[in-house]
């Protein structure tokens, strides 16, 4: 069912042109600029809060795996999600705040949750300010006034939940911070309108003194992290060091961010209530550990599986029966025979509709939680024809938009 406000959208072709016609922010025009759909995302406000909610207690369900299934023991979750002993020695037992992002496909009426990635090292929070640049667009604004339309920033919830005024630095490592410069100098603009400057350095930039992890000589109340724990290996003792500047979302985070889990709710519905079978039911589509399912299986039933690497992120290690040969899909299973991959069912959504463009096109929604709920969209979107992975650092097909709320 087309929403109502999509329709109306859809229907008055003077509309069509707003995603050209925006006055973009410089740092969000360089790094999104060249990479828009030709339209704005609509949904109800009622959805994108029941949703969220559905989301965040389905957190709640990945923060208590731990004690349910493993005796309270994180060794033995590692484990069983594939995390190797350096980075889950790293990494901790402490209950990170909610604060993620779950991307999604809309199916009909209902939404399926494809993964759900936790923790504050998340692409997309900056498409909230390119929301807000349609919803104050001048020549769209008699439109966003008759259906009272408005945007949620995932980048102000983020600022919201460290805390405005402490001294705040985002932190990579790798040289991803040259790879994602444009992505980071966007979230930084965004920042910068909300009143806070925030810093940019790599671990390895960084030093300690007096129990405080001080960029280039600037003490740091708190870290925002998009590194990783295999990142954070190597700077085990600094970060040990630098206990006093608060890591904003802790490594323990990682856990729940491995497609494994998943799996293991998708699989172990012993260890759950009536109640969050039905919200596993709601969301999940069925998942598995790849070795947990007879290759004749996963072999005979190709055109309706998808396997994809536990750990991994932009698309990568991700594999699409459906778009291999037999051949292809054979070696594909050889290959992560033994590693940390799973095999999910298929998921069919229902095709948006894009101006100019008579091609059906495959979006995914990204909901963005944090402790206080609802924290705005990611919205990434590409024709169906240019594959099956919807990632903007994975696949140079994938566009992105906004979300505008009613």
């Amino acid at each position: 069912m087309t929403d109502h406000v999509t329709q109306a959208y859809l229907d008055d072709e003077s509309l069509h042109g707003v995603m050209a016609g925006l006055d973009l922010p410089p740092a969000l025009r360089a790094a999104y600029g060249h990479r828009l759909v030709n339209r704005p995302f609509f949904l109800d406000e009622y959805t994108a809060h029941d949703v969220a909610a559905d989301v965040m207690d389905f957190f709640e369900l990945l923060f208590s795996l731990p004690r349910r299934m493993f005796d309270g023991s994180f060794t033995r979750f590692a484990e069983a999600l594939g995390i190797p002993p350096a980075e889950a020695a790293i990494m901790g037992s402490e209950r990170p705040p909610t604060h993620g992002r779950a991307d999604i496909y809309r199916v009909g009426d209902a939404f399926r949750l494809l993964e759900i990635n936790a923790g504050s090292q998340l692409g997309g929070p900056d498409l909230g300010e390119l929301a807000r640049v349609i919803q104050q667009d001048a020549g769209f604004e008699p439109f966003v006034r008759e259906h009272d339309l408005r945007h949620v920033n995932p980048v102000e919830k983020l600022l919201d939940a460290v805390g405005r005024d402490r001294t705040i630095a985002f932190l990579e490592e790798g040289g991803m911070l040259t790879r994602f410069a444009k992505g980071f100098e966007s979230f930084r603009e965004t920042c910068a309108r909300s009143g806070v400057d925030v810093l940019l350095g790599e671990l390895h930039e960084l030093t300690e003194r007096n129990g405080h992890l001080h960029l280039h000589g600037t003490k740091l109340d708190v870290a925002v992290r998009y590194f990783n724990a295999a990142q954070a290996v190597g700077y085990a003792e600094l970060l040990a060091k630098g206990h006093k500047t608060e890591l904003y979302t802790p490594l323990s985070s990682y856990y729940y961010g491995s497609k494994s889990t998943i799996a293991l709710l998708s699989e172990h519905r012993e260890v759950l209530t009536d109640d969050e079978k039905a919200l596993v039911d709601r969301l999940v589509p069925w998942t598995r550990y790849v070795r947990d399912v007879p290759r004749d299986r996963l072999r005979a039933d190709r055109e309706n599986l998808i396997v994809k690497a536990a750990g991994g992120f932009a698309g990568a290690g991700v594999h699409p029966g459906w778009l291999l040969t037999d051949r292809e899909w054979a070696r594909v299973l050889d290959d992560v025979a033994g590693q940390p991959y799973v095999v999910q069912e298929r998921v069919r959504p229902t095709p948006d509709v894009v101006p100019g463009d008579d091609r059906p096109w495959l979006t995914t929604w990204g909901w963005f939680v944090t402790d206080q709920g609802f924290a705005g969209m990611s919205i990434r979107s590409m024709p169906f024809a240019d594959g099956a992975v919807v990632s903007y650092a994975g696949n140079p097909a994938t566009k992105v938009s906004g979300l505008l709320v009613h």
